[in-house]
C-alpha cells in the first residue's frame, strides 16, 4: 500500500483532483436524464457519446452537496463519529430546502433523518433500520455522498471503510452501509492500481459477504465473464433479476449498483466508454455516474479523461448548502480542501492551497468567446480579452435550480482585490467591479514583470458585487489573488430585490433576497421591509467566512415581544453567535447544538415604534447600542464569520436596514500597494 506524506502530497492532490473531476462530470452528465428508463432514454438518445446538456453553469446537485460538506466533521479533529458526522449534517443544510431531495419522511431517507436528528436522536440511531424500517435505510443515499472518503483516506482502505460507514450510518444502514463502504473504498484502491477490475474484486474483499450487495456484484462479475462482450445483455438480466420492480423504495441502492458493476466491468478501463455505458442504461444516472466517475477519475487519472468532458466544466462547482459564501467555488480548490484533510489524517500539517495548480484548473475565470488555459503554476490571460469571475450569481448566470441554490457574493464592497501578474516587459492592466445593477468602476495599473496589483471594491447603498476582472494589452499570466476582506455593506430594504433563479423540483419558483441566505422562517420583502414570518425562530444571514466583524447594526420595528438578534461568527446553522434584545434585556446567545446564553443584563431604555440595535465586536469586548442605552460585555468572543438576523418568537420582525463592516486590513504593513 502507497503512504501518503508530504513527499508523495503531489502526487495524492492530482489524482484527487481527476477524482473530483470524474465524479462532476458524472453528475452533469447524467443529471438531464435522471429517473429515466432504459428505453425512455434509448428512444430521444440512441448513442450517447458526451453531455447532453449544455449547462455552462450548472447551478448545484445532491450529489456533490454531500461530499463538500459531510467531510468537514473532520474540522472537528480525526477520530470523528457518527453523532460528529450528524451533527455537521444539522449544521450546513438549509431547513427543508435545497441541499437533497425533500421526498417527505418514509420516502425520502435523507429527510427522515434530518426529522430524526433534529428531534434529538442522534446518529447513527438516525439512520438504523430498527428506527426507519429497512426500505428506508437501503436507498441509493448510502453511497452516492461517500466518495469523499476515498479522497481523504490516504491511501488506506480501511480508514475510508471506517468513515465511509460512519458517514452513512447518519442516514442509512444495511445494504445502505455496503455501498457507502464500496465506493470510498474502491475509490482508494483505485489511486494505486490500474485496472477496474481488480479494483471491483479488491473492494469486494472488504465487505460484508452474506450481504446483498455482495452477491450482486460478485453475480454480475460473473455474467460479465460468461459474456464478455454484450453488455446490453447483461442489463437485460440486471433487469430481470435485479430492477426497480423487485426492490422497496423509490430508488433502492441494489439495482443502481448493479449497473454500476456493469458498466465498469465492459467500460474495460475506457473513462469515456464507462460513463456512457452506464448513462445509457438509465434509473439514478446522475449518482451512479458520478460514483463511479470518482472511481475511473482516480484509475485513469486526468491524462485518461477526455477534455470534451472537463472545459465545459470550466472547474466550477456550486452547491446548495445553509452558507451561501461557500456555494460558489471551484473543482481545483476543493480538491485541495480534501487533500488537505488527507494529510490532517496522517498527522501531517495541511499543506497551503495554491491557486492554478492543475491543468484546466480555471477557478472559475472565463473570458468571453476563449477558453482560458493554465500551465500548473498561472492562469493564461489573453491580450485586450476581458477575464473576470463571478462574486455572485443573477438567475441568468446559471442554468437552472436544481436543489435550490442560494448564494451570499464571495467578496463584498471595500474590501482589497489583489492581483499577481507576471508579463514580459511593461505591459497596461485595467481592473474592474461590476456590481448587480452593471454599474461598473475600474482602474487602470502599468505593470512589469512579477508584481501586484491592488484594487478596492467600490461601496455604497445595497450595492452587491456581481462580477470581477481585468483586461491587459498584452499577453501575461495570472499568478495569484486574494481578498484582504474589510468589507462594509449597507443595506435598505425599502427597495430591494428579490433574484428569481427558476422553477424548483416542487414545481414554484426559487426567489432568493439578493445576497442573502434565509435558514428558517419565511422572509418576504414586504411594505418596504425585510419582514420575518415564522412559529418559533428565523434566520438569515450574508456574508464571507473569513471576515472579521467589526460593527453591525439593523433598525427594525416589532409587532409583539421583542427577542430579536444579530448574528455574527455564523459558520453554520448550528455554530454562531447572536447579540440582541430579549424583552428587557441585552443577551448575547451561542447557536451550538442548542441555544446557550453567555450573558443577560437589563436595560431601562423604551422600546419603541422603530429601533436601532448595534454591536461592535473587538478581541476583548463588545458594545451594544439598543436606542442610545449602552451595554458592554467584557470577555473576548470569536467575530471572524458571516453575518445576520435571528427572530425567536412567533412576532413578525420588519427590518428596514441593516448594516456590517469588517476590520479595514493595513495594506501598507502586508506589503501589497494600490498605485
Amino acid at each position: 500500500m502507497k503512504q501518503l506524506n508530504p513527499e508523495t502530497y503531489h502526487e495524492y492532490l492530482k489524482t484527487t483532483y481527476a477524482s473530483w473531476l470524474g465524479k462532476n462530470i458524472g453528475i452533469r452528465l447524467g443529471a438531464p436524464i435522471e429517473s429515466r428508463t432504459y428505453e425512455e432514454i434509448r428512444k430521444k438518445y440512441p448513442n450517447i457519446t458526451g453531455y447532453l446538456v449544455d449547462f455552462d453553469i450548472f447551478a448545484s446537485d445532491d450529489d456533490s452537496n454531500g461530499p463538500l460538506f459531510f467531510v468537514r466533521a473532520l474540522d472537528k479533529g480525526n477520530n470523528i463519529t457518527a453523532e460528529d458526522i450528524g451533527e455537521t449534517f444539522l449544521n450546513y443544510i438549509q431547513e427543508y430546502t435545497g441541499f437533497f431531495w425533500w421526498g417527505g419522511v418514509g420516502v425520502s431517507t435523507e429527510h427522515t433523518a434530518y426529522e430524526n436528528l433534529k428531534n434529538g436522536i442522534k446518529a447513527p440511531q438516525s439512520g438504523s433500520k430498527e428506527q426507519n424500517g429497512i426500505a428506508t435505510a437501503e436507498q441509493i443515499g448510502g453511497q452516492i455522498f461517500s466518495d469523499c472518503w476515498g479522497y481523504v483516506a490516504g491511501y488506506d482502505p480501511l480508514l475510508a471503510k471506517d468513515l465511509a460507514v460512519k458517514a452513512a450510518s447518519v442516514t442509512h444502514d444495511a445494504n445502505g452501509l455496503e455501498g457507502a463502504a464500496f465506493v470510498a473504498i474502491a475509490i482508494t484502491l483505485a489511486y494505486q492500481k490500474d485496472d477496474v477490475m481488480d479494483v471491483i474484486e479488491a473492494t469486494l474483499e472488504y465487505l460484508g459477504k452474506r450481504r446483498k450487495y455482495y452477491k450482486v456484484c460478485k453475480d454480475i462479475i460473473r455474467f460479465y465473464r460468461e459474456n464478455p462482450e454484450d453488455w446490453l445483455k447483461c442489463f437485460r438480466y440486471i433487469q430481470a433479476n435485479y430492477g426497480y420492480d423487485k426492490f422497496p423504495g423509490t430508488c433502492h441502492i441494489i439495482p443502481n449498483t448493479a449497473i454500476m458493476i456493469l458498466a465498469m466491468c465492459y467500460g474495460k478501463n475506457d473513462f469515456s466508454r464507462t460513463l456512457c455505458i452506464l448513462n445509457q442504461c438509465g434509473w439514478d444516472t446522475d449518482c451512479t455516474c458520478g460514483n463511479v466517475g470518482s472511481i475511473m477519475g482516480a484509475l485513469v487519472g486526468l491524462e485518461g479523461i477526455d477534455p470534451k468532458w472537463i472545459t465545459p466544466i470550466n472547474d466550477v462547482v456550486n452547491s446548495s448548502s445553509c452558507v451561501g459564501s461557500l456555494n460558489i467555488d471551484s473543482i481545483s480548490r476543493t480538491s485541495q480542501m480534501f487533500s488537505q484533510y488527507a494529510m490532517q489524517l496522517q498527522g501531517y500539517e495541511k499543506p497551503e492551497y495554491t491557486h492554478f495548480s492543475f491543468p484546466y484548473a480555471t477557478e472559475g475565470f472565463r473570458c468571453n468567446g476563449e477558453v482560458l488555459t493554465t500551465d500548473c503554476n498561472g492562469l493564461t490571460v489573453p491580450e485586450k480579452k476581458e477575464v473576470y469571475f463571478y462574486s455572485y450569481y443573477l438567475p441568468e448566470d446559471i442554468y437552472d435550480a436544481r436543489y435550490d441554490p442560494v448564494f451570499s457574493p464571495r467578496y463584498y464592497p471595500n474590501d482589497m482585490m489583489r492581483f499577481t501578474f507576471e508579463t514580459e516587459g511593461e505591459t497596461a492592466v485595467k481592473v474592474f467591479a461590476e456590481d448587480c445593477e452593471r454599474i461598473r468602476v475600474e482602474k487602470e495599473y502599468v505593470i512589469s514583470g512579477k508584481e501586484d496589483i491592488c484594487f478596492r471594491l467600490p461601496k455604497g447603498l445595497n450595492k452587491v458585487i456581481h462580477t470581477i476582472g481585468f483586461t491587459a494589452d498584452q499577453a501575461c499570466r495570472l499568478l495569484d489573488y486574494e481578498a484582504l476582506p474589510s468589507s462594509e455593506v449597507e443595506v435598505n430594504f425599502s427597495n430591494y430585490p428579490y433574484d428569481g433563479y427558476g422553477p424548483r423540483y416542487a414545481g414554484d419558483t426559487l426567489y432568493n433576497i439578493r445576497a442573502f441566505n434565509n435558514h428558517s422562517g419565511t422572509w418576504t420583502l414586504k411594505e418596504g421591509t425585510l419582514t420575518a414570518q415564522k412559529e418559533d425562530h428565523a434566520l438569515i444571514t450574508t456574508g464571507a467566512l473569513n471576515n472579521t466583524v467589526y460593527e453591525l447594526e439593523m433598525a427594525f420595528r416589532k409587532d409583539g415581544k421583542i427577542d430579536d438578534y444579530l448574528v455574527f461568527n455564523f459558520h453554520g446553522y448550528e455554530d454562531f453567535y447572536a447579540a440582541g434584545i430579549c424583552g428587557n434585556s441585552f443577551v448575547v446567545l451561542k447557536k451550538d447544538n442548542g441555544y446557550h446564553t453567555v450573558v443577560s443584563y437589563p436595560f431601562k431604555t423604551e422600546i419603541l415604534s422603530q429601533n436601532t440595535l448595534k454591536a461592535k465586536i473587538s478581541n476583548d469586548k463588545m458594545t451594544m447600542c439598543f436606542n442610545g442605552e449602552l451595554f458592554e460585555f467584557h470577555e473576548g468572543i470569536p467575530h471572524t464569520g458571516a453575518v445576520g438576523i435571528l427572530s425567536r418568537n412567533s412576532a413578525q420582525v420588519h427590518i428596514s436596514g441593516f448594516k456590517f463592516s469588517s476590520l479595514d486590513l493595513d495594506i501598507e504593513n502586508s506589503k501589497r500597494r494600490e498605485k
